[in-house]
């Protein structure tokens, strides 16, 4: 007790009484700090990251080769990643660190647990899948994309696979860091595939940025038939064409025989002899409707190309979607982003000038960035309206609810740096912890307010009134934040994986709870002086300001006593 009234004397007082006095130098040095703050947030010093990368218990590497690759040659590179792994391991062992509990090896049918969408699930000889299960982080000491990073460095490169990618498995929302998808119509294919390795291309000279990949990914070889004109004038569809190479290598059925219970089927086609290699492919002949039989290349040109695994539409465009993921140690994919998407931009310029027939689509965490921070904002704004409505009705006065709403956007002044301080990047569960902030500000200067309010109407002059306010609230007010900030803290030093996502969030509240008290018992109470003199008796007919009310009794000390009524 007796130390926090020395505090209140010796240090809160006067401090009060100085920012009254020199009124333009605090106002205009809380707003350069707020600029200054969110200068901080521009220019990267605390990075903005919609989802953070939470340390996983679970990682994972899955190779993908061209559609009809063996087994054999997955299930090696499979065996290459997890060899690999377990190296990694057997250096952290020798340190006497704890690593890995298992590590799984899948080849042709591989499923990625939490993740959503066309990846969730890939089938064939082609893919393959290596998931390393990990000992938890409050005992594993070192982070999961600190043991990506080394498994990326020791498992090299992997010749005639199409992509390689490490990750942990997608829980919950975010999506990839750099997601954008081009679109064009079906005869600008060539162009469009030209445009996607021009953008991987130039996503690969930004440091920090790693597993750039599309969704385009080639199928297998395939004869494709294109039928000459002299087919049509003989009458000879294309479905007669495919029908009879269908025929040849696969058969045609000419009967059933019944065999006891069963039906047999009586299959016509080709000898095996000429059905084991290609080259016996021109020697297909074609019966005509006239009965003649005319060689399958006399009809048809055939091309021989690889054909597409998939093929992915948006709005009746075809689309390749291209991903990437960022070090957030070295990069950060909402600046790149930014860059990408400026007008006049490099990139800009290569597309509508090389790539005029090309649309550029933004997805992933620059989407879900978007969506999310305009839900918050429509949110925000309808709260801020119903507090202006109940700070209105309880005050009865327009301006001063206005006073304590003023005092919200220096909450985010300690969020921010704290978050700096802490080395944590600012992400949306840092926005939710500013968004509860808010009402713990707001009471704060609700109780300045009220007290003020009180003892103006009592008739002690404003600065007085102002200056006991500050120290009879000064309590409560610091009480409400230490209570709030002590129950709080813990969730700053928990490591578990489940408190992860919250801890930005605290932070948050926390760091700008203790930044936003000193403020507002400085600023609530300049601000109501500011309010009070240059506004409120504007507005109010009748009202006495402070300098009037002193120049009137220096008047009546000056009248001798005892000559009447004097009108002040």
């Amino acid at each position: 007790e007796k130390r926090l009234r020395w505090v209140i004397h010796r240090i809160y007082h006067p401090s009060l009484d100085w920012s009254l006095s020199y009124w333009p130098v605090v106002v205009s040095g809380a707003f350069a700090l707020l600029i200054v703050t969110f200068g901080l947030l521009r220019a990267g010093v605390t990075p903005w990251v919609l989802m953070p990368k939470l340390d996983s218990y679970l990682i994972e590497a899955r190779v993908l080769y061209p559609d009809g690759t063996p087994a054999r040659v997955t299930d090696a590179a499979c065996q290459r990643l997890a060899d690999a792994i377990r190296k990694i391991e057997a250096d952290y062992a020798e340190q006497g660190t704890p690593l890995i509990k298992y590590v799984y090896r899948t080849v042709g049918n591989v499923a990625s647990p939490g993740k959503m969408g066309p990846d969730a699930r890939a089938t064939g000889s082609h893919v393959g899948l290596v998931e390393v299960e990990m000992f938890d982080s409050s005992v594993r000491p070192v982070h999961s994309e600190t043991i990506l990073a080394e498994w990326r460095r020791a498992a090299g490169e992997f010749p005639g696979a199409e992509t390689l990618k490490f990750g942990t498995p997608d829980f919950g929302p975010g999506g990839t860091p750099i997601e954008f998808k081009l679109l064009a119509r079906k005869e600008h294919m060539d162009e469009l595939e030209r445009a996607v390795e021009a953008c991987k291309g130039v996503l690969r000279n930004y440091s920090g940025v790693f597993d750039i990949t599309d969704d385009s990914q080639p199928g297998k070889w395939e004869f494709q038939l294109q039928v000459k004109e002299k087919a049509l004038a003989m009458g000879i569809p294309m479905s007669m064409l495919a029908g009879t190479v269908r025929a040849s290598y696969y058969g045609e059925e000419v009967m059933r025989l019944q065999r006891g219970r069963h039906e047999v089927k009586l299959m016509v086609r080709y000898p095996e002899s000429d059905r084991r290699s290609l080259a016996d492919f021109e020697e297909i002949r074609v019966r005509t409707p006239d009965e003649a039989e005319i060689p399958l290349t006399e009809l048809v040109e055939v091309r021989v190309q690889r054909g597409y695994t998939e093929i992915n539409r948006m709005d009746q465009l075809r689309s390749i979607t291209i991903t990437a993921d960022v070090d957030e140690s070295l990069q950060n994919a909402s600046r790149i982003v930014g860059q990408l998407k400026q007008p006049g931009s490099e990139f800009q310029a290569t597309m509508q000038a090389e790539f005029p027939n090309i649309r550029v689509r933004w997805e992933g965490q620059q989407e879900q960035t978007d969506q999310s921070l305009q839900s918050l904002k429509i949110g925000f704004l309808g709260a801020m309206f119903g507090m202006f409505v109940l700070l209105t009705l309880q005050f009865r006065s327009y301006f001063q609810p206005i006073l304590i709403l003023l005092i919200i956007p220096f909450g985010a002044i300690g969020a921010i740096w704290g978050h700096a301080l802490m080395g944590m990047p600012i992400t949306l569960f840092s926005v939710f912890g500013l968004i509860a902030l808010t009402g713990v500000v707001v009471n704060d200067s609700i109780v300045l307010i009220d007290f003020i309010n009180r003892r103006v109407r009592a008739g002690t002059p404003l600065r007085d009134a102002l200056m006991e306010a500050g120290e009879r609230r000064f309590r409560p007010v610091l009480l409400t934040s230490m209570t709030t900030v002590a129950g709080l803290f813990p969730i700053l030093l928990e490591t578990s994986f489940q408190a992860q996502i919250l801890i930005p969030m605290a932070a948050s509240i926390c760091f700008g709870l203790i930044a936003a008290t000193v403020l507002v018992l400085v600023l609530i109470p300049v601000f109501y002086y500011l309010y009070a003199r240059y506004i409120h008796e504007v507005f109010t007919p009748g009202f006495v300001s402070e300098d009037e009310q002193l120049g009137a009794a220096e008047v009546c000390q000056q009248l001798p006593l005892g000559e009447g009524p004097v009108d002040t």
